[in-house]
């Protein structure tokens, strides 16, 4: 959708940190709030996130989860109004963001009106796609919030979520299954890992997304560092690894396994890297996702909190790992971009179309 009414711009701030977040009141707004940006700039340099160790992500409780899941729903219903209204009671703020780095386009996006980090959530609603473009740690896996835009903008997703908190922000400890040595010493996963905890607007907005549509398919996108995934610009490198949630060899005709393919043909001419599936036979099966509760989810488990997927036939999840290469666009003469494995998610899906 086009606009061509003279736009107000609104300067939104935010403060830091959890103490006395909670207390602070909504400042009253009885329009949806108009601004112009470019979208892959808001998401990095005006969007607030939480840091690492800052003890700022502040868990939502039983009720917020619950009026979020409502909030929710009225957004992908297109019942804007009354989410501007119903957003404020839980520290959020309904704007109307005009993409000026997408030929003005027009989306509607759940933000922060104070920094908890929890969340960034747009819908484009008129696109044709149904795609949900996924980003859990866009600041411990570096450039993935702007990988994201581009990967919206070229495959013409339908919606969009940022997690506006580093994964190691909060000591506390995740109350889901798995281990990791992101924020140390190997231990459980931390509260503020927005792709290992069940009891955030992150997850419930992904379970949003993927209940309304039997056609949406949610590719999360991840950073994966240069032990796993090289960056040495040449034919050596492993510029992706990509799965289903599951170590499991499934058929070729697997959207996953599709996607690889289709992505090795982007970069077979290159000759700077290849892309891995955990879904092919191989011994290297590294970061395949499988404490993911959103991917659990996705593939059907109902407790995806403490158990894992048992069931990936038709899988509609796709956890991309990038490695630094795929993750930034350097312009001109740069061969490997975000727009490389967009390419490739759009060619998967016309392969899949009737």
């Amino acid at each position: 959708m086009r606009l061509s009414a003279l736009t107000v711009l609104v300067l939104l701030t935010a403060c830091g940190g959890s103490g006395g977040a909670a207390t602070q009141q909504p400042p009253f707004n009885p329009v949806i709030a108009e601004v112009r940006a470019d979208l892959s700039v808001y998401v990095s340099s005006t969007l607030n996130y939480v840091q690492r160790s800052s003890e700022g992500y502040v868990v939502p409780t039983a009720a917020e989860l619950t009026a979020f899941d409502a909030l929710a729903t009225g957004l992908l219903n297109r019942q804007f109004e009354s989410a501007r209204a119903a957003a404020g009671n839980i520290g959020l703020q309904l704007i109307r963001l005009i993409d000026t780095g997408a030929n003005d386009n027009e989306l509607y996006c759940l933000q922060e009106l104070f920094a908890q980090g929890r969340g960034f959530f747009c819908i484009d609603t008129d696109s044709a796609a149904l795609h949900h473009v996924s980003v859990p740690h866009p600041l411990y896996d570096s450039n993935t919030n702007v990988a994201s835009v581009t990967v919206m903008r070229e495959t013409g997703a339908r919606f969009l979520s940022v997690s506006t908190t580093h994964r190691c922000a909060n000591s506390a400890n995740s109350p889901c299954s798995g281990t990791t040595s992101a924020c140390g010493a190997a231990g459980p996963y931390k509260v503020s890992d927005a792709a290992h905890n069940t009891d955030s607007f992150f997850h419930r907005f992904g379970v949003n997304v993927h209940d309304r549509s039997a056609g949406t398919y949610t590719i999360q996108l991840h950073g994966c560092g240069s032990s796993a995934c090289p960056s040495n610009f040449d034919d050596s490198d492993i510029v992706a690894r990509l799965s289903a949630g599951t170590t499991l060899d499934l058929p070729e005709t697997e959207t996953v396994n599709v996607l690889n393919a289709r992505l090795n043909a982007e970069l077979a001419p290159l000759q700077l890297g290849r892309a891995l599936s955990c879904s092919e036979p191989a011994a290297d099966k590294q970061l395949c996702g499988t404490t993911n509760t959103l991917g659990r989810y996705i593939n059907g488990q109902a407790d995806a909190c403490q158990n894992a997927a048992n069931s990936f036939a038709g899988a509609r999840w796709l956890h991309v790992e990038q490695n630094g290469n795929l993750r930034v666009d350097e312009g001109a003469g740069d061969e490997i971009t975000p727009g490389t494995i967009a390419r490739a998610i759009n060619e998967t899906f016309s392969d899949a179309a009737p």
